[in-house]
């Protein structure tokens, strides 16, 4: 959370962009490990992540997050796609990156029914939309487990 120092002008948005920071350094961080996984990593013919699928990935992440924005779990598919969850009870939104393709949105709200599923874009699923549902979920998460992060560490 971020916290107003009176005597220093300019402290919450130095924190802001801390935090913004360290969502992007962690899943950079993941998405280095899912491009760097070794051919059938999963006994199964699954291939790592291209360098193209983990750059929309990331790009997308920087669209629809801010300051406040918990950390997704990110998993890897063995057709060298990459989804990203979070997860606050039974809600849950994904995005899944598949090669070749556009990102693809799934959002179940809190009682677990699915409420958006669709190609993210603006022929589909609108970035402001998985931006206010990240918003909202990463604040639901922030309130009920302040100490989230240590879930990623």
């Amino acid at each position: 959370m971020i916290r107003r120092n009176d005597a220093g002008r300019g402290t919450s948005r130095v924190l802001e962009k801390r935090t913004k920071l360290e969502l992007q350094m962690y899943v950079s961080g993941k998405l280095h490990e899912l491009r760097t996984l070794p051919s059938n990593w999963d006994d199964a013919g699954g291939v790592p992540a291209s360098q193209s699928v983990t750059h929309v990935a990331y790009r997308t992440l920087d669209r629809i997050s801010d300051h406040r924005t918990v950390f997704p779990f990110v998993t890897p598919g063995e057709d060298g796609s990459i989804v990203f969850e979070w997860r606050a009870g039974r809600e849950r939104l994904e995005i899944e990156f598949t090669p070749g393709e556009m990102p693809y949105v799934r959002y179940a709200d809190p009682s677990g029914v699915a409420r958006v599923s669709g190609i993210l874009g603006e022929e589909g699923v609108g970035v402001e939309v998985v931006r206010r549902l990240l918003s909202s979920l990463s604040l639901r998460v922030w309130a009920a487990n302040p100490a989230w992060r240590r879930l990623f560490s």
